[in-house]
């Protein structure tokens, strides 16, 4: 072990201690490593073997002792944040957690704590008149109306954020301002080039008049736009990294991202392209075009991994037993850890993975699906499989009761914290009564 990095953490505020403990590790790199823990966070080094938190929630060990592993320590004395700390270490960093202190004690169905901080927001439908001197909407009475959702877009020719909260969309992804790289100058021979002037106006309107302009066109972010900027002037595309305009342009995946089907997104489709549009063949010959002029090949694009991180790894994720005394027990009791959840799944033992809404987040061969709304609290478990605790919502089976469960056969038991965080996904075959 050569040393310690120690930092805040961004995304969960506590504070945090990573250990170099692989044996690839020296001194420098390590160094090096801490300086940029975070993208945009900085820790500080010190050539100590230890991490001396008063009080500590858990430990995730990462990658191989003998290569470049180290282990995260995470501080703290709350046990609201236990499953925080298991998904930030099991989804994120791909470890294993090691609960300790308040984690590793206490009730194993906990209370749910009070709603704090960023919870995803289901999609929904946002009606609204249109803005004075706006034609009417395709709506009743005449009205735009729009789905809140990441992958969701206004009518044609009019602005996302003047007819959708924005707010309530970057509940649904991660945001952060990212200054945009600078355009091609005022020589750039595409200035001249009036067909083309007229495409990039069109390819900006496309994305303006969908989510992707909560976080990628300035006047609409809450603080800038993040990565790449549709208002960075006429040459605006060129603020789209070389692996974005692969995306944008269909030529990387971007399917766990999940998609709103045209018929409900105002005509919309990101089924080929990542960028939703109109009219994909128009979208792609644009993109495409830019694509090329960089020097970019379809071999470079087919180097880019599919786009999604952690949301894409939650697809391929494979499931392995449940431990001990998780899963539904013979009396019907439904137990999992990691703390209180939003989203309760018992699902066939080979369906998929649930993913993102509005498309991926209730797959074939789901048997019963429980959730709570935004504003409340999360689920503790100790309910009886097919019970619906109050507050809450049973989505699958819709308008019936759980179906019953057959002794002897192996059913996946998947609970999340919020969408995109997992606290509980193993096997389990019950044993009947």
């Amino acid at each position: 072990m050569v040393g310690r990095c120690v930092y805040t953490n961004p995304f969960s505020r506590g504070d945090e201690c990573k250990l170099y403990v692989g044996a690839a590790w020296t001194v420098d790199a390590a160094q090096a490593d801490c300086a940029a823990v975070f993208p945009g966070a900085a820790g500080v080094f010190e050539p100590v073997g230890a991490c001396d938190f008063d009080a500590v929630l858990g430990e995730c060990s990462v990658g191989a002792p003998d290569a470049d592993g180290y282990r995260l320590v995470s501080a703290g004395a709350d046990a609201a944040q236990c499953g925080a700390a298991r998904t930030g270490c099991e989804v994120f960093a791909r470890g294993a957690f090691a609960p300790a202190g308040v984690c590793a004690m206490g009730d194993v169905c906990p209370e749910p704590p009070e709603v704090t901080g960023n919870v995803f927001v289901q999609p929904y439908t946002d009606c609204r008149d249109p803005l004075p001197g706006e034609p009417a909407g395709a709506g009743p009475g005449g009205q735009v109306c729009t789905p809140v959702i990441v992958s969701g877009c206004t009518e044609p020719d009019r602005r996302y954020g003047d007819y959708a909260a924005c707010a309530d969309v970057l509940t649904q992804r991660p945001y952060g301002v990212v200054a945009a790289p600078a355009p091609a100058g005022d020589d750039d021979p595409r200035l001249q080039d009036a067909a083309w002037l007229a495409e990039s106006d069109w390819v900006k309107a496309q994305a303006e008049s969908c989510a992707c302009g909560c976080c990628h066109t300035t006047s609409m972010t809450r603080g800038g736009a993040s990565g790449w900027d549709t208002e960075a002037g006429p040459l605006w595309i060129d603020t789209v990294p070389d692996s974005g305009l692969a995306m944008l342009a269909g030529l990387a995946p971007s399917e766990s991202f999940g998609a709103v089907d045209a018929l409900a997104n105002n005509g919309f489709d990101r089924h080929v392209t990542g960028m939703p549009t109109t009219d994909v063949e128009r979208m792609q010959r644009f993109l495409l075009g830019e694509h090329a002029r960089r020097g970019l090949t379809a071999e470079d694009a087919a180097r880019v991994p599919p786009f999604g991180g952690p949301l894409h790894l939650q697809r391929l994720y494979e499931p392995t037993a449940c431990v001990e005394g998780v899963g539904v027990g013979p009396d019907g009791t439904l137990i999992w850890t990691g703390g209180a959840a939003r989203y309760v799944y018992v699902l066939e033992a080979d369906a998929e993975n649930p993913g993102v809404p509005p498309n991926l987040d209730v797959p074939e061969k789901t048997r019963w699906l429980i959730d709570v709304p935004s504003d409340a609290r999360g689920l503790a478990c100790g309910m009886a499989y097919g019970e619906v605790p109050e507050g809450a919502r049973q989505r699958v089976p819709a308008d019936d009761v759980a179906p019953a469960l057959t002794p002897g056969e192996t059913y996946y038991l998947y609970v999340l914290r919020d969408v995109g965080l997992p606290i509980t996904r193993c096997l389990f075959t019950y044993e009947g009564p």
